[in-house]
Formats: C-alpha cells, sequence, structure tokens
C-alpha cells in the first residue's frame, strides 16, 4: 500500500490474444531459441489452451529456478551469493553538474542488463544510489549489502562523443579484476551499453542466454534528442522526490520525446509510469482516464519491447488499484525477465494483500528489501509487512514492523493507523493513544469512515475486506473517531 492509493473503473476490454502472445515471446526469451520457436509455434497453432501449457510447464521448471539465487540470497543474507554485485553509480567527468542525469541513465541500463544474468544477484538502483558521491570502504560494503563484486566507472560526455571507463572490484580484496574503456558516441547509446555488459558477463564467466537484446534494434529510438529527453524524464521521476511537482515534470520530458518520436519504447513507459504513479498517489485529476492512458502505452510499448520488466511493472502498477488481481500476473511476468527486480517484488506483495493473500505477501517484500536494503522505499516495503501481519491478526509482529518502519520514516503516517489498529485490538490502550497523538500531528482528518471508504476503493476482494473490517474495529477501540 502506497501513501495515498485510490480506485479506478476496470479496463474496458480484456487483455488480447496477440497480447497474450507477446507476453509468451517474452517468458522464453532466457530458454533458448529452439525452445522459444517451438513454444510460441505451439501457442499460435494451440490457441489460448497450448499457450497455458506451455506457461504452466515453464513456471514449474524454468522460471522457479530462475529466482532460486535470489530466495536463497533472503534466507542467508549472512553468505554473499557468487554472483552477487552492485553497480555503482556512475561518476561524470563532463564538469558539468546538468549531466548527471546522463551518467545515472547509464548506471540504471547496466543494473538492468546486469540483473537479468543466469543466476546473479544484483543489488537494487534504488539502494545503489544512495552511495552516490559518498566515500566508500568496498570491503565494508561487500559485508553491508551481503555481496561479492562491484561495477564502478565514470562517464565523460563531450557533444555527442561519449566515453565510459569501467571497472570490476572484488569487494573481499578492494581489488581491481577488469578494467576497459568504451568509446561510441549518443546515437548508438545502446550498442556501447551492449559492449560494456558483455565484457563484464565474460569476467565474470557468465554466458550471457539471450534470444533477443533489451534493446533490440526494432526498439531503438533513431532520434538522439528524443532518448535525450526521456533519459531526463527518467532522472526527474526516478533520482529525485517522487513529488506532485516531479513526477509532472517528468511527463512533460516524457510528451516531449515523444512528440520527437512516437516510438520511443523508454517514453512510452515512462509516461506510463507517470500516469500509474499520479494514480497510485491520489494526484489523478481523472483516475479512470489516466489509468487507460497507462495501460494502453504500457500494452504499446510490451508490442515492441516484450521482454521490458519495466513495461510490465507500471502495467501491474496501474492496475493493482482497483484491480489487484489483475495486477499479479503484471508483477510475476517482470520478475521472470528480471529476478532482480526489487519494486515488482514489493509491488506484488501489496497485490496479494489487496486480492485477501496476506500470508503470501510475505515472501516477495522480504525479497525486495533483501536485494535494495537501502532503497528510498524501503520503510514503505517494510510498512506493508507490518499492514499483511495485521490483516492476520499477528498483532506483535504487526507492532514490531510498523515500528521499525517508524523509525524509518517518522513523517509515514500509514505505521501509526496500523499501530493503533494492533494496540487497541489487543487492549494496549496507552500505546493506541500515543499513535493517534502522532497520526492527528499528520493527518488531522483521520477518520475511521474516511479511511473505509478511501480502502475500499483499493480491493472489492471479499477476504481482504473483511479482514479490514477487524483492523476499523481496532481503530475504534483505540480511540480513533468515526466521522
Amino acid at each position: 500500500m502506497t501513501n495515498s492509493e485510490v480506485s479506478n473503473e476496470p479496463p474496458d476490454k480484456p487483455v488480447s490474444d496477440r497480447n497474450l502472445k507477446n507476453r509468451l515471446r517474452a517468458r522464453l526469451q532466457f530458454i533458448g531459441g529452439a525452445l522459444a520457436s517451438i513454444a510460441a509455434v505451439g501457442a499460435v497453432v494451440g490457441g489460448l489452451a497450448g499457450y497455458w501449457n506451455v506457461w504452466k510447464t515453464l513456471r514449474t521448471d524454468v522460471f522457479q529456478e530462475g529466482q532460486k539465487t535470489q530466495r536463497e540470497a533472503a534466507a542467508r543474507p549472512d553468505i554473499a551469493p557468487r554472483l552477487s554485485l552492485v553497480v555503482l553509480p556512475l561518476a561524470n567527468l563532463s564538469n558539468d553538474a546538468e549531466q548527471d542525469y546522463f551518467a545515472d541513465s547509464i548506471t540504471t541500463d547496466l543494473t538492468t542488463d546486469l540483473a537479468q544474468m543466469p543466476s546473479a544477484f544484483v543489488i537494487g538502483r534504488g539502494t545503489a544510489f544512495t552511495y552516490k558521491n559518498k566515500p566508500i570502504d568496498l570491503k565494508t560494503l561487500g559485508k553491508e549489502l551481503g555481496i561479492r563484486w562491484a561495477v564502478q566507472g565514470a562517464v565523460r560526455r563531450n557533444g555527442d562523443q561519449v566515453r565510459v571507463n569501467i571497472s570490476l572490484t572484488d569487494l573481499p580484496t578492494a581489488r581491481d579484476v577488469w578494467s576497459d574503456r568504451f568509446d561510441g558516441d549518443r546515437t548508438n547509446l545502446a550498442a556501447l551499453q551492449d559492449q560494456i555488459t558483455a565484457r563484464l558477463a565474460r569476467s565474470l564467466n557468465i554466458e550471457l542466454i539471450r534470444a533477443e537484446s533489451r534493446r533490440n534494434e526494432a526498439d531503438r529510438s533513431r532520434n538522439p534528442d528524443s532518448v535525450d529527453f526521456s533519459m531526463r524524464g527518467w532522472a526527474k521521476s526516478s533520482y529525485e522526490n517522487r513529488s506532485k511537482t516531479e513526477i509532472a515534470q517528468a511527463k512533460g520530458l516524457f510528451d516531449s520525446a515523444l512528440q520527437l518520436d512516437p516510438d520511443n519504447v523508454d517514453a512510452m513507459i515512462g509516461k506510463a509510469w507517470c500516469l500509474a504513479a499520479a494514480v497510485m498517489s491520489g494526484w489523478s485529476a481523472s483516475v479512470a482516464e489516466d489509468k487507460k492512458i497507462a495501460t494502453d502505452l504500457a500494452d504499446r510499448a510490451l508490442s515492441k519491447r516484450p521482454a521490458s520488466a519495466l513495461a510490465h511493472n507500471v502495467k501491474g502498477d496501474t492496475l493493482r488499484v482497483g484491480h489487484a488481481e489483475e495486477a499479479l500476473p503484471e508483477y510475476d511476468a517482470a520478475i521472470e525477465i528480471d529476478p532482480n527486480f526489487p519494486v515488482a517484488y514489493a509491488g506484488k506483495g501489496t497485490a496479494l494483500i489487496f486480492s485477501g493473500r496476506a500470508r503470501e505477501a510475505f515472501s516477495p517484500i522480504e525479497l525486495a528489501l533483501r536485494i535494495s536494503p537501502k532503497d528510498p522505499a524501503a520503510y514503505v516495503w517494510r510498512f506493508n509487512l507490518c499492514h499483511a501481519h495485521l490483516h492476520l491478526h499477528e498483532y506483535k509482529e504487526a507492532i514490531e514492523e510498523c515500528r521499525r518502519t517508524v523509525n524509518m520514516n517518522k513523517t509515514f503516517w500509514l505505521p501509526y493507523v496500523d499501530l493503533i489498529a494492533a494496540y487497541g485490538t489487543t487492549g494496549q490502550l496507552e500505546q493506541a493513544r500515543q499513535a493517534l497523538v502522532e497520526l492527528d500531528k499528520l493527518r488531522p482528518d483521520f477518520t475511521v469512515q474516511w479511511w473505509r471508504q478511501l480502502v475500499y476503493s483499493f480491493s472489492s476482494n471479499p477476504q481482504f475486506r473483511r479482514e479490514f473490517e477487524d483492523l476499523l474495529d481496532g481503530l475504534r477501540k483505540g480511540g480513533v473517531r468515526e466521522q
């Protein structure tokens, strides 16, 4: 659950057969060319039944194995997986602070590419960027994050010319085991990044298995200015505070990118993300319209780039408010493509709670916290663990998690709501009163009925609503006014 999610009308039409086939192609890309071809043909010839038979086999036999590294890393955080790494923010050597977005964009793309390598455990970019422009003790970094390798480097841009220096560091010894320099220009930046990823993979002794590049030749923008606007949009939405103003500015940058190149896939995904963020945060002037536009943009992006975990995640975010069950397959698709995608794990956990499946929410949220423990959104993920415990009447555990959330961000009001409910239900009325004092400072307009109306718009799932009614009773016992 985000700070203030709101509801919306359901999509006007079901997912098309074409979209199902596109998703199948995306999910098959890691299996290899031969199997992918056979399965894709089977899906076309056999229709929807064939699609589901192949999909069921892959989910049980292949994709579960693809997430084994992440599950093991979460279960034993004291043991660093063999292929565990972080891509530290690349330094901007362009003598122009405004070029930071360019270095940050390359950092993010490298993180995404490396995260899709077989058996790799890659720390999320949200955590990686907390180390930006800070002195780092590499041996300590490895112990903090439970990883073995760090990718470091710098970017220098001079007009259209780009130079990227990259090194791979063994964290236990703090020694570089490989370094190289790559030269190119911004009109062919994707190819330059592919070279870096391939060279890093060889250095780590990993065979890159992918039927098509993430930045497939067909989906690369031919307009470098459109690419630049898209990079700036992602920098505005990803690296700065995600306020209503920043999201609106980012959307304007993505609109500019799409005006120059209507087929810019990264800009499509970026604009869809901005619209989804506005819906989830309660900033949307027209929830139904923004959800429809965001869904259409995500579907267009997936038709051009079926293997985009980010596009699936954005579509999941769009559907999660009001239609959590429909969001779950999108999060699953994102995780299957990129097993190191913390935001998708966290989104899936929230959608599971809304779907009346709170017991299943712990695993994906805990994975998100292991992959990106210092993520700017980690306090929200931690709160969702509290919320899942509360839905399951596990009050002691809920209180512990909500207290951790408060310690991470004292201005975040949602954990105080759950604390009051947990304390009220268990008869700890003095603690409930103290939590209510803190809630009143942050949300003086909070009432039981306002909260009921808002959260009911998130989900119509009967199990979720039954559990939520128990939470409302706890709020009443804790002293929250009814209206």
